[in-house]
């Protein structure tokens, strides 16, 4: 990866009348995958993959490759330089990023190096075991991946990225009746993993997926999120924060800047630093990653904004990783509390299929999934059938009513290009409003 790094950083000063923006990163991942409480296979991938940009007058080319050889990228290249005059141009280009902040990294040790297959497999043996008990088998993910890359451009920007995390998704799966129920894991590595708690935790979920099953009808429900549920629809909702969104019309949050439009116990920042989320060095411009309030006490505080909108609409950039480092506050409840305070009522542990309807709007419709369970009289009492809901984001979020005392790392995948893993904090969500508009009839 060094001699590639040199090549393009000398390929970029003998072409000086150009400006270039590159990515060159390795990636490595040891992705197992185990079904019915068995290792189904254990698969380690490596790739060296580049995303370049190049520029004159404001016309821009990219591209990206795979595994490319010197060869691959020289000729690429001139094949972007040679197109670049048939482009049009982009008049709102301001040039590349230019941030020099540099991240101070503490070390760069490999998850893949401290969490090895064998250390993998002893916790899931110890999960499968609690599982077995109830009849359940445990279906999902383990995963450790390393990152490192580099961010240059013509501006001098020359910037190292590093991540390596750890991913472990679990769900437990009813051999009876294939309800499912999930709980998971992600981190920068096992230090905030404690086998014994995680197992509790999935247990006292399966517990509850062995209850009856029923269906309910249509309506609005008072209805407890999980974390899983509660992230996702929180992450929809904020793809509004972004000035992308903004810029295309899309955006809920257009004119409601320092507004109010939450309740007071309502806040969400972007905290790419915190020590319990997946460090995030720099943004995908290479600006160096910064804290930043999205909503504070109900308050919409601050716009995503890279270098390309902060230009175009008169903006100031700010460095936000955005939703790839999301925490939401923690409120005062326990999680008991908020069930024993409903009468009649859903728990919803996670969302399936969710797509928008109207983006600025914020309606989507979606299932639900991994455990929906009926409140009655302050108690889970029944697993329901999974939901089809169709509901107004803002609307369900505005209905917050209480949130839980303790926050729950909840972390997803992207397979995009090149891999990665990011992770929310996120506590339980109790909300007033949740529309259901039909039951699936299926676990």
């Amino acid at each position: 990866m060094l001699e590639m790094k040199k090549y393009l950083k000398k390929f970029m000063e003998s072409h000086s009348e150009y400006a270039f923006d590159f990515y060159l990163g390795e990636w490595q991942t040891d992705f197992l995958r185990f079904f019915n409480s068995q290792t189904n296979y254990n698969i380690t991938k490596k790739t060296l993959a580049l995303d370049v940009t190049v520029e004159k007058d404001k016309k821009k080319y990219s591209f990206s490759l795979s595994n490319p050889s010197q060869g691959d990228v020289e000729k690429a290249l001139n094949e972007g330089l040679a197109l670049l005059p048939s482009l049009p141009a982009d008049s709102d280009f301001p040039g590349f990023e230019d941030n020099a902040e540099l991240f101070a990294y503490k070390e760069m040790t490999s998850s893949l190096e401290q969490v090895p297959a064998e250390d993998k497999i002893n916790i899931l043996t110890e999960l499968a075991k609690m599982a077995d008990h109830y009849d359940f088998g445990i279906y999902g993910t383990f995963i450790t991946l390393y990152k490192k890359g580099y961010k240059m451009n013509s501006t001098g920007l020359d910037k190292e990225f590093f991540v390596s995390p750890v991913m472990l998704d679990v769900k437990g799966v009813s051999r009876k009746n294939m309800v499912t129920v999930i709980h998971s894991y992600g981190g920068n590595d096992l230090s905030h993993f404690d086998l014994s708690s995680f197992s509790k935790a999935l247990e006292e979920k399966i517990k509850k997926a062995t209850l009856n099953i029923v269906d309910v009808d249509p309506g609005d429900y008072t209805v407890i999120l999980g974390p899983h549920a509660a992230g996702e629809l929180l992450r929809y909702l904020m793809f509004g924060a972004y000035a992308d969104a903004l810029d295309q019309g899309s955006s809920y949050f257009k004119g409601k800047l320092n507004e109010k439009v939450f309740p007071e116990n309502f806040s969400v920042i972007s905290d790419p630093l915190h020590p319990q989320l997946i460090t995030i060095p720099y943004n995908e411009d290479g600006h160096i990653a910064k804290k930043l309030p999205l909503i504070d006490n109900g308050i919409f505080k601050n716009f995503i904004v890279n270098n390309y909108f902060a230009h175009k609409l008169n903006m100031e950039k700010n460095g936000s990783v955005g939703l790839g480092a999301m925490v939401l506050d923690k409120g005062t409840k326990s999680l008991e509390e908020m069930i024993k305070s409903i009468d009649r009522g859903l728990y919803i542990s996670n969302i399936h299929y969710m797509n928008f309807i109207n983006q600025q709007e914020t309606s989507v419709t979606g299932l639900t999934r991994d455990g929906t369970f009926l409140i009655e009289n302050g108690e889970i009492t029944k697993v329901v059938n999974n939901l089809r809901f169709t509901e107004k984001l803002a609307e369900i979020f505005k209905h917050t009513v209480a949130l839980e005392n303790i926050q729950h790392t909840v972390p997803v995948s992207q397979n995009y290009g090149n891999f990665n893993i990011f992770n929310s904090l996120i506590p339980h969500v109790k909300t007033s409003k949740f529309k259901i508009t039909s039951s699936t009839k299926t676990i």
